[in-house]
């Protein structure tokens, strides 16, 4: 695709006219500061009044799904989100990039781009006030956005059950730039991956006896290749009887929110100081905690500094089956990964200390990977490789145990693991025949 003729978006769904919800928004807002007792009642009858008015003007009757979506929008709108609001309210969409308030461009679950057919505010002086309410209101705890503090970042409850987060920039660039992340997929499963092309029957059933068997994993991949998706449904594994502690920057996971399948969830949020520069709880303060909480598993949803040693002492503290996730280019460049990020730790963790802990900690790690495909975007588990003792080049042994061949949309196994590792496996239900090669891989030969 021609990148500087990018279609405008379309999913077949009705977007609503910014004129028209601003509107409505303004009418319901008068009757609500009038004492109007509950919001979604009057946005109804405002719809409706709205819906009268243009009969008598001789219009033709709205679809019902221009209704609901234009409902849905006056709604975000009164929670201050304004033009944001029909954005957040689109399953289609993962990412949301605004650049400037009439330049609005969204990544779809498909792999497609697309540019938003409407400005999100009316100039880009008012996004900046838009997004100076968002960060003073929206989130947990007041966030400054001005000339002062041109940098900031917070999660909204809006744009799914798990909320979206919001990264902002201004008076460092031409315009304000803003990037809005929504968590799709909050409750899905390897069967789910599986049905969705990410994962094959091999590696579904590997990954589910992985997680039963008590293995400490680490996901790894690029920027938005699918390493949150991929631990959240590597949880959903987790038997419901065992008391699961997740760590986060940001609600991402979403284990909390399904009491049914894990009723035993204790759900931290780091927490970053608020407008007055005091309040900050760091991931590093809540692994710490969590190791107080006589927790089954830890799982952590990413890290990306210095906290890398407080997570490698909660993955190697006996607690079995810790899971978490890291920036990587590859598998195999996860144990220099890691003692980089050892360097920023307070005191720094020394480089043979950090390959040790890494060989001590991990069982696992299954790198993820982003194909672009003429086909669309796929995302795919490209390697899952065991991690061993510490060898003689003095860093753990990584031995591979799926590899993505070229071309190819799946991992195939290339080889077993170690004698133990495989009985921790057979013995959490694992067939051992998924290790068998296939016959027209590579020659049918272990690799």
């Amino acid at each position: 695709m021609n990148r500087t003729m990018l279609p405008w978006f379309d999913d077949g769904d009705p977007i609503p006219d910014p004129a028209t919800v601003a509107t409505l928004r303004a009418r319901v807002a008068a009757r609500l500061d009038a004492g109007a007792p509950e919001e979604t009642t009057v946005v109804h009858d405002e719809l409706a009044r709205w819906a009268a008015e243009r009969t008598a003007a001789g219009l033709p009757e709205l679809p019902g799904a221009v209704e609901h979506r234009t409902s849905q929008a006056v709604q975000g709108a009164l929670t201050g989100l304004g033009g944001l609001a029909p954005l957040l309210e689109r399953d289609g969409i993962e990412n949301i990039h605004i650049h400037g308030h009439d330049h609005v461009l969204v990544e779809c679950a498909d792999g497609t781009t697309a540019r938003w057919p409407h400005p999100v505010a009316d100039s880009d002086e008012d996004l900046l006030e838009l997004l100076g309410e968002v960060f003073a209101r929206a989130g947990r705890t007041s966030r400054e956005f001005s000339p002062a503090h041109p940098i900031a970042n917070v999660r909204i409850p809006a744009g799914g059950p798990l909320g979206a987060r919001v990264a902002a920039v201004r008076e460092l660039c031409d315009r304000p730039r803003v990037a809005i992340r929504r968590h799709r997929l909050a409750h899905a499963t390897l069967t789910d991956l599986h049905a969705h092309g990410t994962l094959d029957a091999r590696l579904h059933d590997f990954l589910a006896a992985a997680v039963h068997a008590g293995l400490n994993l680490l996901v790894t991949g690029g920027p938005y290749a699918g390493k949150t998706t991929l631990l959240r449904a590597l949880c959903q594994q987790i038997p419901p009887d065992e008391h699961v502690v997740t760590v986060e920057d940001d609600y991402e996971l979403g284990l909390h929110l399904d009491q049914h399948r894990h009723p035993l969830v204790t759900a931290w949020e780091a927490r970053t100081a608020g407008a007055e520069g005091t309040g900050a709880i760091t991931l590093d303060d809540l692994l710490k905690q969590a190791l107080r909480h006589s927790p089954s598993r830890v799982i952590v949803g990413e890290v990306r500094a210095g906290e890398i040693t407080a997570l490698l002492r909660a993955l190697g503290n006996g607690a079995a089956g810790g899971m978490g996730t890291l920036h990587a280019t590859t598998a195999r460049a996860v144990p220099d990964r890691i003692a980089a990020l050892g360097q920023l730790a307070s005191p720094p963790l020394p480089i043979t200390a950090a390959h040790r802990w890494t060989a001590s900690a991990l069982d696992l790690v299954v790198h993820v990977t982003r194909l672009d495909r003429p086909h669309g975007r796929h995302r795919t588990i490209s390697e899952i490789v065991e991690v061993g003792p510490v060898g003689d080049a003095e860093g753990p042994d990584l031995t591979p145990l799926f590899t993505l061949p070229p071309d190819a949309d799946h991992a195939i196994p290339v080889g077993p693991p170690s004698p133990a590792l495989l009985d921790r496996l057979t013995r959490a239900g694992l067939d051992r025949d998924v290790f068998a090669p296939p016959v027209q891989a590579w020659g049918g030969e272990w690799r």
